[in-house]
């Protein structure tokens, strides 16, 4: 109850002072203003009339005279010319002022018995010019001459209707009027600048949108009035020539579009009307059209889109209806200010169009309707603020109820819940012991199966190991052999030497036995079989430290220590313990790099990672279809600096038959395997990329399907 009175004072007030507005402009325009149309002459002539000469267009004989007092020329891109005949005896010295501020070139010529004696332009392409013009509207002298003939012609060109509102009065009256008129306008503008600055203070204080675009809207629509008064001087555009012809179509293009923008925020259309919305849309775009033809020159065009455009402002005052029966009331306050401006439109348009007569009334009824409007606005906007303060009361009272009911519910479930979460509980807690025992069991399967991939890449490896060692071992064992008999012949000849005496006269038969004992054991080729066995037994077992030496370098156990290690010491290791796993499968190509740096590491285990990928390069190649001896496994190894960063790169390449993307994806995945059942546990590449992970190691799978795949590993420095 407090809130309508309150609207309803502020409404009293406002209405006071939409009331004051029309007693003043009523007041400084009732005064009753003689316009004289009918004397005025209109060249009715088909031909060029801008090219003709003055005296020739005075002297013309198609003159028509008009009916109205107020003509309406409408509106075109020619030029139209006037004639006005002048009592020199009673009007000299006297002012004829045409009260039309939005004509866009005027030339008044004055001619004395078919002579011109005086030209003064005038319009909107020649504001400031020599001075003659009192006010804001267009005016000339009529000169203290003696003429039998006297006559003022108009030569008028304008891309808006040329309405022609012309009377003659002494320079007093037409000041006086003048001044009246700045006052009033002075006071329209007033107005307007409090309600736009209220307004602005408002947005700034609250921070509602709608607001802002009100203050857009007061701006566009005083400026609107202002412009068409002949007030476009205030905002700078006298100077500028381009501008100053444009300005009542760019005023007119920014009321519009600030008029949609805030009648779709306000009236809540895209929720409350969606067709209007969607349609005030299109007529957004027709604006901007119309912008775009009054920058590039097609006035007419753009004043009559815009005019087009204005007229859809009707549709505004059914879909204001229609919000204000769906509960929304500021609309009631929108409706009557839109109802009055849109009244104060269709009057200025009618008398534009000459169907109601022209008079202060109707001149005025723009600036009178724009300032009722503004006003009303303004309870319109208190009005919504009031809506949105008692919705938003309700939506916290409603969230209140909605609280407090949730909060009855949730006490009434809490003990359903409770009982429900013990006996869940007890299930779960059955369930997790399972599944801990499962998971239990799963880790000890995971760790057997690790175990066994283990085991059997040693017992893969002990197989070879084994053969490798055993063929120097067996070399050196029948070298023995050998070299046992070799011995036993030797040893007969030196028994029989040490049997020998010096002094036995017998000692000649007994060389002669020795020698031919010599022939008999063909010692010579007994002592080139001892050299070769020798060389043989000392290859064999160079071979066999070689490889101990290798297996030694594999095996070692640093348990979880790190420790400095050369990857090609390790590489060459690795290689040595698979020789014999190899030769029948693959060939090997090792390009190691020279000088590489030590790197901190777990060797035991990088020797596994080693092992695991050349043996898969190895296996890979098995289904090639390629013989062995173009089955190439390539091993290198090189330091790599690059900005600033330096690692160890080692690279091993097969020509297998390569992976797929989805294959190569899941490579690293513990138990995935492309071998066929019973080849592999799919855990090898798995324990591969823990191990490189614990050394902060890189690794790359280069891959083609069909082509082969490439293991690029980088170890940081």
């Amino acid at each position: 109850m407090d809130e309508s009175l309150s609207n309803r004072s502020v409404l009293f007030r406002y209405c006071r002072i939409a009331a004051v507005l029309v007693v003043l402009f009523s007041s400084f325009s009732v005064h009753a203003q003689k316009f004289i149309g009918t004397r005025l002459e209109h060249l009715t002539a088909d031909y060029n009339l801008s090219l003709l000469e003055v005296e020739v267009v005075a002297e013309s004989e198609d003159w028509v005279s008009f009916e109205q007092l107020v003509p309406n020329l409408g509106m075109g891109e020619g030029v139209e010319w006037m004639r006005l005949t002048l009592d020199p005896m009673t009007e000299n010295g006297k002012l004829i002022e045409i009260q039309n501020a939005g004509i866009d070139d005027l030339t008044c010529f004055m001619v004395c018995d078919g002579k011109i004696i005086a030209s003064y332009p005038g319009g909107i392409m020649n504001t400031g010019g020599d001075g003659h013009q009192f006010g804001t509207y267009p005016s000339f002298p009529v000169p203290l001459v003696e003429c039998n003939e006297l006559h003022a012609l108009f030569r008028m060109q304008s891309n808006k209707p040329m309405i022609v509102p012309l009377r003659i009065a002494g320079p007093r009256k037409v000041l006086e009027d003048a001044h009246q008129r700045d006052v009033l306008f002075a006071l329209y503008a007033g107005v307007m600048l409090v309600m736009l600055l209220y307004n602005l203070f408002l947005f700034l204080s609250i921070g509602d949108r709608s607001y802002l675009e009100y203050v857009l809207f007061i701006f566009a629509v005083g400026g609107t009035q202002l412009v068409l008064n002949g007030y476009g001087f205030i905002f700078g555009a006298d100077q500028l020539p381009w501008l100053n012809l444009r300005l009542t179509h760019l005023f007119g293009v920014f009321s519009g579009l600030t008029t949609i923008v805030f009648v779709r925020n306000f009236l809540r259309l895209s929720r409350y009307v969606p067709w209007l919305n969607k349609l005030l849309n299109v007529y957004f775009l027709f604006y901007l059209l119309a912008l775009l033809l009054a920058v590039v020159g097609r006035l007419e065009w753009s004043y009559q889109l815009i005019n087009f455009c204005a007229a859809g402002t009707f549709l505004i005052i059914p879909g204001t209806i229609i919000t204000m029966r769906k509960g929304y009331s500021p609309a009631k306050y929108f409706l009557l200010a839109f109802t009055v401006f849109i009244f104060a439109v269709v009057i200025f348009v009618l008398k534009d169009a000459g169907v109601i007569p022209y008079n202060a009334w109707t001149f005025y009824a723009l600036p009178m309707g724009s300032a009722i409007e503004v006003v009303v606005l303004s309870l319109a906007l208190a009005s919504r603020i009031n809506q949105l303060k008692r919705e938003s009361v309700q939506a916290r009272e409603e969230q209140l109820r909605v609280s407090q009911l949730n909060e009855q519910m949730v006490r009434e479930q809490n003990s359903v819940l409770e009982e429900r979460v013990a006996k869940r509980t007890s299930a779960l807690e059955s369930a997790n012991s399972n599944i801990q025992n499962t998971l239990d069991e799963l880790q000890s399967a995971q760790q057997q199966l690790v175990q066994s991939e283990k085991l059997a890449s040693i017992g893969q490896l002990t197989a070879g190991i084994a053969h490798e060692l055993n063929n120097p071992i067996n070399f050196v064992a029948s070298s023995a052999q050998s070299l046992r008999r070799d011995f036993e012949d030797l040893t007969q000849v030196i028994e029989k030497v040490k049997g020998m005496d010096p002094m036995d006269p017998g000692l000649k038969e007994e060389m002669i036995q020795l020698k031919e004992m010599f022939g008999s054991l063909d010692i010579e080729f007994t002592q080139r079989e001892i050299e070769e066995l020798l060389n043989g037994i000392e290859d064999g077992t160079k071979r066999t430290s070689e490889i101990v030496k290798g297996l030694r370098i594999f095996s070692r156990m640093d348990g979880d220590n790190f420790t400095m290690a050369q990857i090609n010491e390790l590489l060459e290791s690795t290689l040595i313990v698979l020789r014999s796993n190899l030769k029948d499968h693959a060939v090997v190509e090792a390009d190691m790099g020279a000088d590489l740096p030590l790197v901190s590491c777990q060797p035991g285990r990088l020797n596994q990672v080693f092992m695991n990928i050349i043996t898969n390069a190895s296996q890979s190649m098995e289904d090639s279809g390629l013989a062995v001896e173009e089955r190439i496994v390539r091993i290198s190894s090189k330091t790599v600096e690059s900005i600033g960063q330096s690692w160890i790169e080692v690279r091993i390449k097969d020509h297998g038959v390569g992976m797929t993307e989805a294959v190569k994806a899941q490579i690293f995945d513990p138990f995935f395997t492309t071998k066929a059942v019973g080849e592999g546990t799919g855990l090898g590449l798995s324990i591969v990329m823990g191990i490189l992970s614990d050394h902060n190691a890189e690794v790359d799978v280069d891959t083609e399907e069909g082509v082969g795949t490439e293991f690029i590993i980088r170890f940081p420095l």
